[in-house]
């Protein structure tokens, strides 16, 4: 196996040269560089890491290399700073660390991508197994660096490589998944003093929605005595925090009948009842005859690319609609979109179309977004893909 750092030699480097005029790019400290914007290219073509140079010759930022994919650089460090294995190390580090230990949860996000500053990475630590999404050719020659940081930082029991992610087919990577450790990838997790069960090879995204913590807090505070619903439910995590808040009702909906099993299953270890259903969440908010006072909208993403924006405004303003009517005067909802193509200017103009056809009066009580082990770069505001507003409906 070559030397990790081999990867970093000059001789092994791709060089990539900026067409002219597009230095603002640059400068703006913008980690995505996309092939539209390159004049030309040398250097070794299964390079893992690029230098971008300006049209006279100078290194002006250096990155993760790609090419196959649009975004033909993901820049780490800009102008003078050399790009080195112990720049990701010490990044990498560092952002496991400046995750504090907490007494209220053992799930956490340990890297954020472009949030901190490893962009085309995503890893989640579920007690003592993690989970990590590659979405970059030149990273994924990196992985023994990374395994490397992860077992002297956090000793995990095992790591689930998460394959099975759109970007990988771009770059041509493989997409089976797999499982490096002992036993079996799926453990428990505990979050302010409720337990759910997380397994990764069949759950969403990484296993569970460690963005929503915060917004799962705030249900469980508004919960007391109130009939509430939970569309789009996947595993109940929404759910058993309303039942913990003491709820009076609690109805589960999901299209999947094995997201509604776990739901159930969460729901169960928590010592809760609840209601389950399996049904199209767009079906169910149109026939059911039930009321709430509470309601908590958390669809899956609509947009996944620019071009679908447009359809994804409808799907939003559509369960937003029935979602309202199905509420009592005073209720509140909490209502999601973790679609990163769509603005939150636009996300809340279909909030205030769908109020205005349903007939409800309705005010923002509170803006909503992710966790703060979730953070989002200054320079690359496209990592804030959550965005979601607390709703109060007369």
């Amino acid at each position: 196996m070559p030397d990790i750092n081999d990867h970093f030699e000059t001789a092994n480097r791709r060089i990539l040269t900026l067409k002219a005029g597009k230095e603002r790019l640059v400068a703006n400290r913008h980690p995505w560089i996309f092939a539209g914007a390159i004049a030309r290219e040398s250097g070794p073509e299964d390079a893992a890491i690029a230098d971008l140079h300006d049209p006279r010759g100078r290194r002006i930022a250096s990155g993760f290399y790609s090419r196959h994919s649009q975004i033909r650089l993901r820049a780490l460090t800009f102008g003078d700073e050399v790009l080195t294995a112990d720049t990701i190390r010490d990044r990498l580090i560092a952002s496991i660390r400046r995750r504090t230990r907490s007494n209220d949860t053992n799930a956490m996000r340990v890297v954020n991508a472009e949030g901190d500053d490893l962009s085309g990475i995503v890893i989640d630590r579920y007690d003592d197994i993690l989970v990590i999404e590659i979405a970059n050719a030149g990273i994924e020659q990196l992985r023994p660096l990374i395994i490397n940081v992860l077992q002297n930082e956090l000793k995990p029991r095992g790591i689930w490589f998460k394959n099975d992610i759109p970007p990988r087919k771009i770059e041509e990577l493989s997409m089976q998944p797999e499982w490096m450790g002992e036993g079996e990838p799926s453990t428990e997790i505990r979050e302010n003093a409720l337990r759910f069960r997380v397994d990764p090879p069949s759950g969403q995204k990484t296993g569970f929605f460690l963005d929503q913590r915060e917004n799962r807090q705030l249900t469980r505070a508004l919960a007391q005595g109130r009939r509430v619903l939970n569309l789009f439910s996947y595993s109940g995590g929404f759910g058993v925090y309303a039942s913990a808040g003491g709820a009076a009702s609690v109805e589960n909906v999901d299209i999947s009948a094995s997201a509604i099993e776990m739901a159930r299953a969460n729901h169960a270890l928590n010592g809760f009842d609840a209601s389950f259903v399996v049904a199209d969440a767009f079906d169910y908010v149109r026939k059911t005859p039930s009321r709430f006072d509470l309601l908590i909208c958390d669809p899956p993403a609509f947009a996944k690319s620019r071009g679908d924006v447009d359809r994804a405004a409808r799907g939003y303003k559509d369960i937003n609609l029935f979602a309202m009517k199905l509420l009592e005067p005073g209720a509140h909802m909490l209502t999601f979109s973790c679609s990163g193509h769509m603005p939150l200017d636009l996300f809340q103009k279909v909030i205030f179309a769908a109020a205005q056809d349903a007939g409800r009066r309705v005010s923002f009580l509170r803006r909503l977004t992710a966790a703060p082990d979730h953070p989002v770069s200054l320079f690359c505001p496209e990592g804030e893909y959550l965005k979601g507003f607390l709703l109060e409906v007369i």
